[in-house]
């Protein structure tokens, strides 16, 4: 019986589904995704969702892991750094580490410390780019590999009349 996977990662624009067999490796993922992104499953890793450290390629797949969204990608660690009025800040993550993950840590007491009435206006774009990114998006979506770093803006969405979001 086939499992069926949410997958993000190099060289992927958006999530995609495929199919491996349960009781596979997790490099069965590694191998669908590498073919899908064109670069060596050799030089890559496997994440889950939010997780800073790599699955182990030997892992047997069960119907556990069809609920969550993985990452493979040939970064283990992205330095992120992050803009706003004037100053930057840094940190490492996972290529897994989804947009909000990063945005709540810009935005909170070890970031910016942004006003909290006004925090759930904020978003992140790429530096030097105006519009938000999804919040849902792994940020190694956005990293190509030799690289390992990116770099975003803060930035205030759109608020009509006033109203948050």
């Amino acid at each position: 019986m086939d499992i069926e996977l949410l997958v993000e990662g190099e060289g992927l624009v958006e999530v995609e589904t495929i199919r491996v067999p349960e009781g596979s490796a997790a490099r069965e993922i590694v191998i669908a995704v590498a073919a899908k992104g064109h670069f060596a499953a050799e030089e890559a890793f496997l994440f889950v969702e939010d997780s800073d450290e790599p699955i182990d390629p030997v892992l047997v797949l069960d119907k556990s892991m069809a609920g969550r969204v993985h990452h493979v990608h040939r970064a283990h660690r992205i330095d992120v750094r992050v803009f706003y009025q004037g100053r930057h800040i840094d940190r490492r993550f996972g290529p897994s580490t989804r947009v909000e993950r990063v945005l709540d840590w810009a935005v909170g007491d070890r970031g910016f410390a942004i006003d909290p009435i006004i925090a759930p206006e904020m978003e992140l774009a790429l530096h030097g780019q105006t519009t938000a990114l999804p919040k849902n998006a792994h940020i190694g979506r956005y990293v190509q590999h030799p690289h390992c770093e990116l770099a975003f803006d803060l930035i205030r969405g759109i608020v009509p009349n006033g109203a948050s979001r």
